[in-house]
């Protein structure tokens, strides 16, 4: 049985040498351990169940001809961070599309995909089943003790116009990797949104085309790369990984 791909965190990355190392009902306070005053509400549920069931609520509210997602509260929705309750209840003047959605048209039905997993963090994108290209959301979520709270939503341009590929990232190649991580597959080690330490497994066919750093391009030999080789990848993501169009060897 296939396996989703679980886009994970990495101990370190270093130049020539990569180590690695719902419902609502469910819910309880816990105390941001920071020092602060706020108490921040959380879930038990899984963390893609958290992120889910505030946008089938969000999305209700929107494809509602009675009500929308402010008068019926969504913005103060407990399980928020207090940043991203402030967020949505002073959207900004230039914000053309949904704060939750970023999506236009507006979607009828939504699907999601994990970005990546940290033990406290998860990251998942959200967009339009019917027209995934009309724009997507990033929501991440974040542990505290024992339950899981949404802590951000941004809107990503990545989707807003066609794109030949939808993975296109500079990092350094991996085979020497831990479960639950494949050491017969090749992955690329990179940085996201600015931060350092995502992985995904490669897949590579007859279509995966190889440049050197001399400028030639040819159909791509996994025999003949390298550990920690500097690359720019682009592909197609899927639930198992990347499938590998173009990779460029970098110096």
């Amino acid at each position: 049985m296939k396996q989703k791909i679980i886009i994970i965190s990495v101990v370190a990355v270093v130049v020539l040498a990569v180590v690695f190392g719902s419902s609502f009902t469910n819910k309880k306070s816990a105390s941001i351990p920071s020092g602060t005053p706020v108490t921040q509400v959380t879930s038990t549920d899984d963390p893609i169940d958290v992120v889910l069931d505030f946008y089938s609520d969000w999305l209700d509210a929107v494809q509602s001809t009675s009500t929308d997602p402010y008068q019926i509260g969504l913005p103060n929705e407990p399980l928020l961070s207090p940043a991203l309750r402030d967020k949505l209840n002073n959207p900004s003047t230039d914000q053309l599309k949904d704060p939750v959605l970023c999506q236009d048209p507006l979607p009828t039905k939504i699907r999601s995909k994990r970005l990546y997993e940290k033990p406290d963090e998860m990251q998942f994108v959200i967009f339009s089943k019917e027209q995934p290209l009309a724009g997507q959301a990033i929501a991440t979520t974040r542990k505290l003790n024992d339950g899981w709270y949404l802590d951000d939503i941004y809107c990503s341009r990545e989707f807003d116009e066609p794109r030949e590929f939808t993975f296109e990232y500079e990092g350094n190649l991996l085979k020497s990797v831990p479960p639950p991580y494949d050491p017969q597959n090749w992955h690329l080690v990179y940085a996201q949104e600015g931060v350092n330490g995502h992985a995904v497994p490669l897949f590579f066919s007859a279509e995966s085309m190889c440049t050197d750093q001399g400028g030639i391009e040819t159909v791509c030999n996994e025999a003949e790369l390298t550990e920690t080789q500097k690359v720019m990848l682009r592909g197609n993501m899927t639930e198992l990984g990347v499938e590998v169009k173009k990779l460029q060897l970098l110096e």
